[in-house]
Formats: structure tokens, sequence, C-alpha cells
């Protein structure tokens, strides 16, 4: 019940939402994986575009620079040749295919005397000159001065340096002391940025081609990554979906297909078709469960409406003995009509209280399971002395223990064990021995019950704690299947674990460990 009403709120909600909002959910994860790889890539890209215009632009501008520096080398060594060693220094006419001849393309060289007046320049018609911030800049620098300027609408890198007198005295001057003059010389950066923005453009069209390609490579290496999980969804939609329809429960049957590989992926679909395995099995045991529970109802049911029905009809005909069986055999059945109610209510209430985190106000009790166990020892030997039977409950060493949590469920845990050794040990051949133990074993408390009876055949040992099971050598004694497995459902909510070890034809031995308190 409680997996179809999820299954319909799960297929109701599917149903309601629009189509449009389920395809981009459908995508939605493929969708920011993309945008977040894409996002990354493109921070990537642009750190690797910037770094690049940056180590060309220095690269550029070092050649820039080395050109200008080679051609003040040349120049300034024309013009020491052209120099007079004394005052005015300066030639009467400077000859401009002395300094023309060591000129680069895209170079202009312009030399300025002492008054700042222009006597040579490779271009007239764009000229840059001197202003005075420049000329004062210049006279107090022992070095020269490289500045960026305008012209013609045209950036060029400019280099000014100073001119000195040839002879003895050029070696020994002092920044603006004994400057005659001025050499500047500029390289136009029309074919430095002409170079740059092409190397934009390029980087520009190589990254957005990059980003395109990873885009459509991308989308479908995700899509192909992705796909389980689609799968897993349309599987969900439909197990649910079939559910709610109140379908037969062999789509539970169905699974995921599982991708290649170990990685993350084939680790979700292996959950995901672990828990479908397990809904099946929880599933088909709810339904065993009900069938077997309705045949053991049944059966005390028919019998107690046979007889009644019988006594109504002919009372007046059936002599009183005859009478008094039928009514004892019509409450015997109400007993065990009875027992197997409580015991199912036992089992609702522990399976209610196990899907439920219980946070206790106060810390469970602590028992002394020794004195319990010896109580209890005492209580079935009264019994087995009354009802006259050869079987013997001994005790095969008992240590004192303590444990967490109720009393009243240990000991029924006891009763059962101890109930079912009494019942399945056979007295035919004379005094039959249960031996009980409790020992510490580390940090728990062993409970060993032995009986020396049928046994349990191999193929039944993984089943017994099963509900309702019950194997083919115990279908002769009373009984209804479910003892052992409410004493298992208790062990567990005690933190403990019931284990049992037979052989056919010579007993079998059953063991509770809890933990020590």
């Amino acid at each position: 019940m409680f997996l179809k009403n999820s299954a319909r709120r799960f297929s109701n909600s599917v149903r309601s939402t629009p189509s449009l909002f389920a395809r981009w959910s459908a995508h939605s994860l493929r969708l920011r994986l993309m945008f977040w790889y894409g996002g990354l890539l493109l921070l990537g890209l642009s750190c690797f575009a910037l770094l690049v215009l940056l180590l060309a632009s220095d690269t550029i501008n070092k050649n820039v620079e080395s050109a200008i520096t080679g051609a003040t080398s040349v120049t300034t060594s024309s013009l020491k040749r052209s120099l007079s060693p004394r005052p005015p220094y300066w030639p009467d006419h400077l000859t401009p295919e002395t300094l023309a001849n060591y000129s680069s393309p895209g170079i202009i060289v312009e030399v300025f005397n002492q008054s700042n007046m222009m006597l040579y320049s490779s271009d007239a018609q764009n000229s840059f000159g001197l202003d005075d911030a420049t000329w004062q800049k210049l006279a107090h620098s022992p070095t020269p001065l490289w500045y960026n300027a305008s012209i013609g609408g045209d950036q060029a890198m400019i280099e000014v340096s100073a001119v000195y007198p040839p002879g003895p005295a050029a070696a020994t001057h002092t920044p603006g002391g004994g400057m005659i003059g001025a050499l500047l010389v500029a390289k136009s950066l029309r074919d430095v940025n002409a170079t740059l923005s092409s190397l934009q453009e390029l980087l520009l069209l190589t990254g957005s081609l990059v980003l395109v390609l990873f885009f459509c490579c991308g989308w479908a290496v995700v899509g192909y990554t992705l796909r389980p999980l689609l799968d897993l969804v349309k599987m969900a939609s439909s197990i649910a979906t079939d559910t709610a329809r109140g379908k037969s429960m062999s789509h539970l049957s169905r699974r995921v297909k599982r991708p290649d590989g170990e990685d993350e992926m084939s680790q979700v679909v292996d959950a995901f078709n672990e828990m479908l395995s397990s809904i099946e099995s929880s599933t088909a045991g709810q339904r065993r469960f009900i069938a077997d529970a309705s045949h053991e109802l049944r059966a005390p049911l028919t019998t107690i409406q046979g007889n009644l029905a019988f006594l109504i009809r002919y009372i007046e005909d059936i002599p009183p003995a005859e009478r008094r069986t039928m009514l004892a055999d019509a409450h015997g059945e109400t007993l065990r009509l009875a027992s197997l109610v409580d015991e199912l209510l036992l089992l609702a209430r522990a399976d209610a209280s196990m899907g439920q985190l219980i946070q206790p106000a106060q810390p469970a009790p602590i028992v002394e399971l020794d004195r319990t166990l010896l109580r209890l020892v005492r209580q079935m030997r009264r019994r087995l002395e009354i009802e006259e039977t050869a079987l013997k409950i001994e005790i095969g060493g008992i240590e004192p223990v303590r444990v967490l949590g109720d009393e009243e469920n240990m000991r029924r845990v006891m009763v059962i064990l101890l109930d079912n050794a009494i019942k399945y040990t056979r007295t035919e051949e004379g005094e039959g021995r249960i031996t009980v133990a409790l020992q510490r074993l580390g940090k728990q408390a062993v409970l060993c019950v032995s009986d020396p009876g049928i046994g349990i055949e191999t193929k039944d040992l993984p089943h017994i704690f099963e509900r309702f099971y019950r194997a083919d050598l115990a279908r002769s004694r009373e009984g209804t299947g479910l003892g052992l497995a409410i004493a298992q459902t208790l062990v567990e909510q005690l933190n403990g674990h019931i284990s049992a070890e037979s052989t056919p034809g010579e007993g079998s031995t059953f063991r509770v460990s809890l933990p020590l308190a």
C-alpha cells in the first residue's frame, strides 16, 4: 500500500509537469555541465590569448626599441664625424646624405643644435620637433628619453639623446653640461599596431571556432555520458505509472542497462538496480506474507465457523458429550487464532518502531541477562514437570552479563528459543536434554540454546527466520512459523544478531549476540 501510494503521488507529479519544463529539466544537467565547462574553457582561452598578446607586444616593442637604438648609434657616429672639435662645433651645412644612408624604413631622424633649432630632418613632412619641457628633461637626464607621440594619425616611439662635442671633453661631460644639441629618432608603430590587431583577430576567430567545436562535440559526449541517467528516469517513471494503475508487479523485474566501465555512472545504475531488486524482493515478501497470513487465519476460522454452524442447526440432536467436544475444538481454534493475531500485531508494532527514528528521553534500562535467563529456566523446568515429559533443561554455563534494552523483549526471545527446542526435541528414545549457556565474548553477550532434536535441513536453514516459513521436518509439529521471525525482529531492535546451526537428525543450536552495557 505504501509503495502504491508513493508511486501514485510520483506519477501525478510527473503528469502535472508541463511538457516544456519537463524537456528543460531533462537537459538541465546537460546544459549546466556545458555552460560550466564552456565557461572554464572560455576563461582558459581568454587567459591564453591575453598571455600571447602580452608576449607578442613585448617582443615587438623590444624589436622596435632595438631598431631605434641601432639607428641612434649609427646616426651619432655620423654626427661625430661631421662635428668640429671647437665651437661652434656644428658645420655650416649638415650633410643629409650621410644621415639618410643609415636610416631604416619607417624611421625618422631629426637633429637639433643647442638653440633647439632643427638642423636636419629625414622626413620634412612629418616632423616631431622638441618642446621646451622635453629639452629641459633631456638636459637633466643622464640617459636618453623614451616616449610615444602621435603624428599624422599614427603612433610613433621616440628616443631623444643629447649630442656632445667630439674629442676628450665628450668623455667627461655631466648631464646638461657641454650639450651642444639633441638627436631625435622616431619609428612609426603603424606596422606594430596592424600586427597586434591581426593577432587579436586571429586569436578571437580561433577561440570562437574552438568554443563552437567544443559545444558541438561536448553536447554529444555529455549526452552519451548521461544517457544512463535518462534510462534510469524513464524506468522509474514507467514503474511509478504501472504501480499507480495497479498493474502486475512483474515490471519490478526490469533493470536499467549497465554502462561499461566502473565509473560513477555505473555505480549509480548498480545502486538503482539493487534498489529495484530490494523492492521486488520486499514486495514479493509482502505478498507471500499476506497470502500465508490469510491461509493461517482462514483455517481456524473455518473450523470455528463449521462447528458453530453445525451446533446451531443440530443442537437438539447432538449428544452432550459430542457438543462439548465440538465446543472444545472451537475454543482451541479460537485460542490459536488469538495467538496468531497477537503474533501478527507484535510483528506489525516491531516493524513500525524499526521504521522510525526514536530518540528516547531517558537511556535504555540495564538488564541483568543472567538473572532473567535463570528465572525463565526455573519456570520452564516446572512446566516440564507438570507435563510429565522426559525432557530436561541443563545449564551449560552462565556468566554474569548486563545489557541495555527491554527485559520483556529479551525474555520473549528466550521463550521462543526454548519453546522451539522443547517442541522439536524427540523423546521417543529416552530423555532429551536441552542445554542453555550464556557467556561473554569480547564486547558481546552470547546466549546459546542447543537441542538434540530433529534438526534443520541445509536447504531450509537460510529461510527459517522468514515469516510463516516452516521446514518440511517441522510441519508435523504445531506452529504458525512466526516465532523465529519475531525473535529476529526483537533481537535486531536490541542491536543484536541471531543465527542458527543445525544438522538434520542430530539437533540445532541458536545463538543470540547482544552488546554489553
